[in-house]
């Protein structure tokens, strides 16, 4: 567990958090207490894997993903985007979310001061969301590895983010998604995890990460306009993170 700050041309403090999964969270909220963010931005997979199979909101089966979301909130304003781990999510579990003070990006954006932040949702959510249109079960019978005929995130909503005046935030999720869809647009700081810093690092190498494959383009730092987060918990099952700390990542004006 590590604190990583780097320094970028940012109108404001921000603290990158991704990927907790569902796990204990004292460490990180002792960490933004120390660094006084002035905003905290949360890039998808709050909630780990949950039984789709079951009656009533999915966030009802996390364990730490309210209260984590309430300490931040209480912290600063924050700010959470979709991952792939959030596609079982209805409205009425997001608005149980938002009832902590958090602020959810759902393919969407907010002003706060001059700043625009939005939210790109992963493909999944699009996916599940598809897939769901005219059928009357709550949670059909779909894995989201099955991947049915929406693929791709909605970034039809961008065109609008970009248009905007001021300075423009975007959590995306994904790493990977930047060079596919947001590399010609004009968004000042992108903000994703995702990749679990390659989740065994060797040389400042990640070796894997989901959606980009083995040796890895974008599992950590800085790549023009991408900071990248290595996350907050260990999900790989068997394989552990080796050489790769979870970090809480600080962004500061230069």
């Amino acid at each position: 567990m590590k604190d990583t700050i780097y320094k970028y041309n940012t109108p404001m403090r921000i603290a990158l958090l991704a990927d907790l999964h569902d796990r204990e969270f004292g460490w990180i909220t002792d960490s933004l207490k120390a660094h006084k963010p002035e905003i905290i931005c949360i890039a998808g997979d709050a909630v780990h894997r949950v039984d789709t199979s079951t009656d009533g909101l999915v966030i009802d089966q996390t364990k730490f993903v309210l209260p984590f979301l309430k300490a931040c909130a209480e912290i600063a304003p924050t700010f959470m985007s979709l991952g792939n781990h959030e596609w079982t999510l209805c409205s009425e579990d997001i608005a149980v979310m938002a009832d902590t003070g958090v602020t959810v990006l759902d393919n969407s954006f907010v002003r706060f001061r001059d700043v625009l932040i939005g939210g790109l949702n992963s493909a999944g959510v699009t996916a599940y969301r598809e897939y769901r249109k005219g059928k009357p079960e709550r949670y059909p019978d779909w894995s989201y590895g099955d991947r049915p005929d929406a693929t791709e995130p909605d970034v039809s909503w961008l065109a609008d983010f970009c248009r905007q005046d001021g300075y423009k935030i975007l959590l995306s999720h994904h790493p990977e998604y930047r060079d596919r869809y947001l590399k010609d647009l004009s968004i000042d700081l992108v903000l994703s995890g995702h990749a679990h810093g390659g989740q065994i690092r060797l040389f400042g190498q990640g070796l894997f990460a989901p959606g980009q494959g083995v040796l890895p383009k974008y599992t950590s730092g800085v790549h023009g306009n991408m900071i990248i987060s290595k996350g907050l918990a260990n999900t790989a099952g068997m394989v552990p993170r080796l050489f790769n700390p979870r970090e809480v990542v600080y962004i500061e004006p230069v």
